[in-house]
């Protein structure tokens, strides 16, 4: 009997560990209007002047939306006091399923090492926000 009780447990455990790890990864946030979503791939990658990082995200939308990502970078990760980096894409598909949306953020003084993304999608017009997502990224050159 206890062997049966020992199994049901493990069995249990191995059912939730998975899903309690991939809620662990979700860091963002959403909110705003509709069903909208955005997260953030926890990879990005830069050019080898460091100008143009390159974030991917996971976006799902509807009716007219742009997805806008800013990158923050600190010392010891960049040389520069602060690496600061922001950029748009308004071509992003909007018909309630989720897509890969690339962004290329334009900033200078990026390097390899950890970043704080933060992603916001909005509606257009008027700038509603429909949902916004931060996490820590790894960029890395290509």
């Amino acid at each position: 009997m206890k062997r049966l009780r020992l199994l049901v447990v493990l069995g249990a455990v191995a059912i939730a560990l998975p899903l309690g790890i991939a809620t662990a990864r979700a860091t963002g946030t959403t909110g705003g209007t509709g069903t909208a979503s955005v997260s953030i791939d926890p990879y990005a990658d830069f050019d080898t002047a460091g100008t143009n990082i390159d974030v991917k995200l996971y976006v799902r939308c509807t009716g007219a939306t742009v997805a806008d990502v800013t990158l923050e970078q600190s010392p010891p990760e960049t040389g520069s006091p602060v690496a600061v980096g922001s950029g748009p894409q308004p071509l992003v598909v909007c018909d309630g399923n989720t897509h890969s949306v690339g962004v290329t953020v334009f900033g200078a003084g990026f390097d390899t090492g950890y970043a704080k993304a933060t992603a916001t999608l909005l509606g257009v017009p008027g700038d509603i926000v429909k949902a916004k997502s931060s996490r820590t990224v790894y960029i890395t050159q290509v």
